[in-house]
């Protein structure tokens, strides 16, 4: 039972979006990160000050075959 009201839920938020609200749904404030040059910057002075740099998004071991 919970599965098919999850699987309602999925498929019913599909929508058709009119051509005139691309253009608001695409403005930063709608994006996961509206800022990603603040958080690339805020992570590089982590890096710095933690003085160690990776395990947050890059990938990767230090075997130097990435």
């Amino acid at each position: 039972m919970l599965k098919w009201i999850f699987l309602l839920l999925i498929f019913s938020s599909c929508a058709n979006v009119k051509q005139i609200d691309r253009g608001r749904l695409s403005s930063k404030i709608m994006q996961l990160d509206p800022k990603p040059e603040e958080q690339a910057f805020l992570e590089e002075i982590n890096s710095y000050r933690e003085g160690a740099a990776g395990g947050s998004s890059s990938v990767g071991g230090g075997c130097g075959c990435n």
